[in-house]
């Protein structure tokens, strides 16, 4: 995560582990109290985190902060307004279908670009590729290895959440997708559009990697 700009490791972290203090925030990002606050101060300014006061034992209140539910919008793009009313009027007048089918080619389209890029690499290493392909699509992904010929693949941020919370296609569809791209098995187990604060994969081998 230590390759990100601060401000979006802030909303990482806290998208990851919920609601934080400014204390906690500095000791993870190893940085001043005073360095962390500035950086809260332009992304409250831009409505992508919150601030909730507490009562403390003693002494003074104390805040915690937490990502905003605008964020996962803001964090898309700057005109997610203006897609959320074409996908709602789109539904709202019985032509969700078009919208499905699109997802469907398009995600055709995307699957034959990956694969254009991974095709040629050895299993090991389609991986690391996805990862790259999903880091340039703004997706904030971090891979890691949970046991021995499987893998769990993180993703912070999902630029199509407008999408997904109402068509949930495009979940199911993304996850075919990392199952054909990478020839290994794909299960989701934790979506934004279901509350989570990250998207979730398991990717397993189908056979040893050699």
């Amino acid at each position: 995560m230590e390759e990100y700009p601060t401000e979006t490791q802030i909303i990482l972290i806290l998208k990851e582990k919920g609601e934080r203090s400014l204390q906690q925030l500095s000791d993870e990002l190893k940085i001043s109290k005073m360095g962390v606050l500035n950086h809260i101060k332009r992304l409250e300014g831009k409505g992508l985190i919150r601030r909730i006061q507490k009562k403390g034992r003693v002494g003074r209140p104390y805040f915690l902060f937490s990502v905003t539910e605008d964020s996962k919008e803001n964090l898309a793009n700057s005109s997610s307004w203006m897609l959320s009313g074409l996908i709602s009027y789109l539904k709202d007048t019985g032509n969700g279908s078009l919208v499905e089918n699109f997802l469907r080619e398009r995600y055709d389209q995307i699957r034959l670009e990956y694969e254009k890029r991974m095709s040629h690499l050895k299993p090991e290493m389609r991986l690391q590729e996805l990862v790259r392909i999903r880091e340039s699509e703004n997706y904030f992904p971090i891979l890691r290895a949970a046991s021995s010929g499987t893998y769990e693949l993180q993703e912070f941020n999902c630029p199509i959440y407008q999408i997904s919370r109402q068509f949930g296609v495009a979940c199911g569809l993304e996850t075919k997708l990392f199952s054909s791209v990478l020839d290994m098995d794909v299960e989701s187990t934790h979506r934004q559009v279901d509350g989570h604060g990250v998207c979730r994969f398991l990717i397993r081998e189908r056979f040893p990697i050699k």
